[in-house]
């Protein structure tokens, strides 16, 4: 299923995405955390239920992990984002910071503009564009390399 969950006035309200493009699937590209992502849907209590909540909320005023409860974004930060960031000796930034970082090593690795704008869900590949351009490469040398080998190819046909 495929829901927004907002935090308004204290409670917890669930919506449907605002447009198509708002529901999407965004690929994890990594082994590692694919294999801790599995070994912890294995463990979770509810492990099989389509409807329970992957990542568990806490009780309130305490540490204590409750399956129940909505996962918190500020009790995230506060409780272990902040200190991580503090441990590794990092500024700190937004855990919103960490879409823009993902963004920027998918463009990195020459992910398609067009791709890493679908897996954003931006409504035109202009947004992506705009606010990533300064990252694409301005070392030329791969593409003229490759240039120059279709050039060759085309070449000798």
């Amino acid at each position: 299923m495929r829901q927004t969950a907002q935090h308004i006035a204290g409670e917890w309200v669930f919506g449907t995405p605002k447009s198509r493009r708002s529901s999407r699937d965004v690929p994890l590209l990594d082994r590692g955390l694919i294999a801790d992502l599995k070994a912890h849907k294995m463990q979770h209590p509810r492990s099989g239920d389509g409807d329970a909540l992957f990542w568990p909320g806490r009780t309130p005023g305490s540490h204590r992990v409750d399956y129940g409860r909505v996962w918190d974004l500020a009790s995230f930060r506060r409780n272990y984002f902040k200190p991580a960031l503090m441990r590794a000796e990092l500024p700190a930034i937004r855990v919103h910071d960490l879409r823009h970082t993902a963004a920027s090593l998918w463009l990195a690795a020459g992910f398609p503009p067009y791709q890493v704008s679908r897996w954003l869900g931006h409504a035109s590949v202009v947004t992506t564009d705009t606010i990533y351009s300064h990252l694409y490469p301005t070392d030329y040398a791969q593409h003229i390399a490759r240039f120059e080998r279709y050039a060759n190819v085309v070449g000798q046909k």
